[in-house]
């Protein structure tokens, strides 16, 4: 790897500024894109740390496969953007957005505790949609922590450093390789949440299956730090338990987010959203869906997704084998409630959803946005009336592949919650 020195010029358009950070798998600088006139973050690999260069390749090309998929999901508001990878003497680089803020674990060992509720409030709607963003793109972040979010000047979270993000990990326990004993990292961030921060699946040998829920755990524990100053590695912890004043529903939500088993969680960012947002930490109402002809159900909350199992991508809510075929989706599609209490599903896949009205004889097709585009580049016509979501009813039909596929992925749709004996 070639040392970065300040004032260098990368690609013929990067000046060099100064050093940000460092962590496991990558170095952090600042630079001046003197072409766009714009100043930027740029990261390379670290190969002078202790993981081995073949997993610091391989850290690096999923966190450049993540960003891409965020810039082609059309970014998000509270997530770093990505302008691009580019190539020094033979080493590879991200080009990222600079955020000018401070990360947010700084913030607060500086300043001491956000003792105003409302403005945690607002910082937790801010991550929780971001969070939320990559669910609904496939993505589960699994570092959250406060190191990676970082406070801009309008007092918006930004989270940064996708490491991480969407894979190699195995279904159950922590991930196959760590960076813990190197120190404190700064913006680039280490491979594991610290253990306050970290949801018990995540740990060597735990027995539950990571998840939607296991951001929201971090998140609720994130919430906890910026009202208390530091927070426990106890589950179901609440601010008022250690003379915190806040509003009882920020410590109801905190302690709710928290708790060891998942199924005591808010199911996903959606819900934590919605519940600061209402100021109400009461679980949303929930409905369920039945697998025709395997005599499996579940109870599904909104923001829940439905899919595929695979060996590195994202775990969806509700999981599904697909090993021959492989026509499903990792996160295939997504449940939803609006404000009236009509529940949707919103297609999420490249190949479609669809939707039969009782009879199971005429289908309404659902196709994402990602799949219309990858239609359209194979060549396939897309008809000019598809839509991405529909509202249910109660007996309507949910197939996740057409109707002629020869696995039958049919569902049946229920407000009505019932015990789940189903995979979750």
């Amino acid at each position: 790897m070639t040392e970065w020195e300040r004032g260098s010029q990368l690609a013929g358009r990067y000046t060099l500024r100064e050093e940000l950070g460092k962590g496991g798998f990558g170095v952090v600088w600042s630079a001046k894109d003197t072409e766009r006139n714009r100043l930027v973050a740029l990261k390379q690999p670290n190969y002078d740390g202790r993981a081995p260069d073949d997993l610091v390749d391989k850290y690096f090309e999923r966190e450049r496969d993540v960003l891409e998929d965020i810039r082609n999901a059309g970014g998000h508001s509270n997530i770093m953007a990505y302008h691009g990878r580019e190539r020094a003497s033979g080493t590879p680089f991200l080009v990222v957005a600079l955020i000018d803020g401070d990360e947010l674990g700084e913030i607060v060992r500086a300043e001491d505790p956000i003792t105003d509720p409302d403005e945690v409030r607002e910082i937790g709607i801010g991550i929780c949609d971001a969070i939320s963003f990559l669910h609904d793109h496939d993505i589960i972040y699994r570092d959250l922590k406060p190191d990676n979010i970082m406070i801009d000047g309008s007092r918006e979270p930004k989270i940064i450093d996708f490491t991480t993000a969407k894979g190699f990990v195995p279904e159950h326990g922590a991930p196959e390789f760590t960076t813990e004993g190197e120190g404190e990292s700064t913006s680039d961030g280490d491979s594991t949440v610290p253990g306050e921060f970290k949801p018990p699946e995540l740990n060597r040998g735990s027995k539950q299956r990571q998840g939607p829920w296991s951001d929201v755990y971090s998140i609720g524990k994130i919430l906890c730090y910026l009202l208390v100053g530091w927070v426990p590695e106890d589950h179901g912890v609440s601010p008022a338990a250690f003379g915190v004043e806040s509003d009882d529903y920020v410590d109801e939500i905190v302690e709710t987010a928290t708790q060891h088993d998942r199924a005591d969680r808010y199911p996903n960012a959606s819900v934590l959203k919605r519940a600061l947002e209402d100021r109400d930490a009461t679980m949303p109402a929930q409905a369920s869906i039945e697998w025709l002809g395997r005599d499996t159900q579940w109870t599904i909350s909104p923001g829940d997704t439905i899919g595929r199992r695979t060996d590195d991508g994202p775990r969806p809510s509700l999981l599904l084998s697909d090993d021959r075929h492989k026509a499903l989706s990792a996160v295939h599609c997504r449940f939803d409630v609006d404000d009236d209490g009509n529940w949707y599903v919103v297609d999420t896949s490249l190949n479609g959803t669809y939707i039969s009205k009782h009879d199971e004889r005429q289908w309404r097709f659902l196709l994402s946005e990602a799949g219309q585009k990858r239609q359209q580049r194979a060549g396939e016509s897309v008809p000019d009336d598809v839509e991405s979501r529909a509202r249910l009813e109660v007996g309507d039909t949910i197939a996740l592949v057409s109707p002629s596929y020869p696995e039958r992925f049919y569902f049946q749709f229920d407000n009505q919650h019932t015990d789940t004996n189903g995979t979750r």
